[in-house]
């Protein structure tokens, strides 16, 4: 398969449903530390802009269902729910920084500490305030001497 340098043909938009546009902001924006594109409390949506692609979150007139389980996602054994999840790359230096922000907010951790996964990165999967999986990772520069999680 050959690589091009800039696809034709691209996904720019996902979009997903939130009860509090408040709490999504704060896990967001302030614990992970994503770049918000856009926040409107009176038009109900929450944006965030990474590298030319676009995570929505609006509040719909009802309320949704907040997911339980843990989404089946790669790199980690013990999701048993077959639900859309998705991964947040931190770099390594602000890595150990997001973990201690994300217990500290008492937000639910599937582990109490990184795990290495696939022999190539730290992965820490936790609960967004919709209960949808995101695994936060970030991939070292070298392969650490040890594989078991450190701290700061």
């Amino acid at each position: 398969m050959s690589e091009k340098a800039t696809p034709e043909i691209n996904v720019r938009f996902v979009y997903d449903f939130c009860n509090d546009l408040g709490a999504m902001r704060r896990f967001y924006t302030e614990l992970l530390g994503l770049d918000e594109a856009g926040y409107s409390e009176e038009q109900r949506y929450l944006c965030y802009q990474s590298e030319g692609f676009r995570l929505m979150f609006f509040r719909p007139g009802a309320e949704v269902e907040v997911l339980e389980e843990w989404a089946d996602q790669p790199g980690y054994e013990g999701g048993t729910s077959y639900v859309t999840s998705w991964s947040v790359e931190v770099p390594e230096g602000k890595f150990a920084d997001a973990v201690e922000r994300l217990r500290a907010a008492g937000v639910e951790c599937f582990s109490q500490n990184p795990t290495w996964c696939v022999d190539s990165y730290w992965g820490f999967a936790v609960k967004d305030p919709m209960g949808r999986t995101v695994e936060v990772y970030t991939i070292p520069k070298s392969r650490p001497a040890s594989t078991t999680w450190p701290g700061k």
